[in-house]
């Protein structure tokens, strides 16, 4: 029996669209809400964040005398622990200098949905490093005074400190156990040869790295010429933290935590049900009157709504499934910029190449040197957006065959 032509790539057609259709209406159940209500087995629950946001206020006791340079050691200072806390993530904080009677107090407030356990050495550790050596008259094996090889003012200071050294390279190094664990590789500027006669001087003996007084002895090897540093980080959160604190800045002032309190989070409620609610009436009352008023043609409207349809449902399918915790006031702006975005470039190729370069290139530049919610929507925005246009390449093709399997 021979087939025809036609009716083969009709039949192909149909599976096409059908499989397509399936799989769109998948998408759409799973972003819906409620509807991880339907299966016990599966759950597809929106994850939100406000559960895991704290707060807190720090007061820092400034430990120096002023100087004709302390304004700017201050301000410094404050941007450091800023950096710190915008690389680290972190979505809010502020940070102000307050002057009580002679104590000079730097008070920072934070919150955050991180790890407490990562943000409070950012804010309450200067990092002051300084590489030491051991004094000749002083026994470190005394098991009667355990803290004495940890302790700063059992060693000679020597005159290397953090400012050295070009950065300190945080990665996988293996270890005495044949094991690979995390080192911290300190990396000198290339005309400092200073360093490089210290690490013959002192190679085979054991020398120390003072980090705000607490001394980490070290052995330096006889036989190289690279200085690295066990940490103490075995998750690799742990050791980001630690590479922000050595590379995100050198603090000239030396400071203790006089003071820290937990404070309620202020975080904007959004009924994720009443949010959809929402942003499903305003978009078909967006597309009714480009329809009616802005008389758009139907293709274009169709082309755009199937694609923001795709894009919205993916996106909050994705969010769902992997249970990652989303900011749900961030989600609804995300989800009226990308209705707008995909809106804009349905009308040709031209508009869809211009518009989504440069708001790759603008959230590429938020997410890089932004800080808080700008840096978090930003990168999410790149995803979106990559979303959107996959979604658009799909529509096409998937409403031109159901108009020819439908003949219409």
């Amino acid at each position: 029996m021979k087939i025809k032509s036609g009716s083969f790539n009709g039949f192909l057609r149909y599976i096409f669209s059908m499989s397509l259709s399936a799989a769109f209406l998948a998408l759409i159940l799973i972003a819906l809400p409620l509807t991880e209500q339907v299966s016990s087995s599966v759950k597809y629950d929106l994850v939100n964040k406000k559960d895991l946001y704290w707060a807190k206020e720090y007061e820092l006791e400034l430990k120096v005398e002023e100087t004709q340079y302390f304004d700017k050691d201050i301000e410094r200072t404050k941007s450091i622990i800023q950096k710190r806390l915008r690389i680290a993530g972190v979505e809010e904080s502020s940070i102000s200098y307050e002057k009580e009677g002679e104590t000079n107090i730097i008070k920072v407030f934070v919150q955050t949905s991180k790890s407490k356990y990562l943000v409070d050495p950012l804010v309450k550790s200067p990092y002051l490093v300084r590489i030491v050596t051991r004094k000749e008259d002083f026994d470190y094996a005394d098991t009667e005074d355990v803290l004495a090889p940890y302790l700063e003012e059992n060693y000679n200071q020597t005159a290397f400190t953090r400012k050295d050294f070009r950065n300190v390279h945080i990665t996988k190094l293996k270890n005495s156990a044949n094991e690979y664990s995390y080192f911290a590789i300190f990396k000198t500027w290339p005309w400092k040869t200073e360093w490089e006669q210290f690490l013959q001087e002192y190679g085979g003996l054991t020398v120390g790295i003072s980090i705000d007084g607490f001394v980490s002895p070290i052995q330096i090897p006889a036989d190289q010429s690279i200085f690295a540093a066990s940490i103490s980080a075995t998750e690799k959160e742990n050791a980001d933290m630690i590479g922000i604190l050595y590379n995100s800045g050198i603090i000239p002032l030396n400071y203790s935590t006089k003071s820290e309190k937990e404070i309620e989070p202020n975080i904007a409620q959004v009924d994720y049900i009443k949010l959809t609610q929402g942003i499903l009436l305003a978009v078909v009352l967006i597309y009714a009157y480009l329809l009616l008023v802005e008389k758009t043609p139907n293709h274009i409207l169709l082309k755009s709504g199937l694609a923001t349809v795709l894009t919205v449902s993916a996106w909050i399918a994705y969010l769902k499934i992997s249970e990652t915790p989303v900011d749900i006031f961030l989600l609804a702006i995300h989800i009226v910029t990308i209705i707008a975005l995909i809106r804009i470039i349905t009308e040709n190729t031209e508009s869809r190449i211009i518009v989504t370069v440069l708001v790759a290139l603008l959230a590429s530049i938020c997410s890089i040197f932004g800080g808080g919610y700008v840096r978090i929507f930003a990168y999410d925005l790149l995803t979106v957006m990559i979303i959107a246009n996959i979604a658009l390449s799909i529509s096409i093709p998937y409403i031109s065959n159901i108009r020819k399997s439908l003949k219409i």
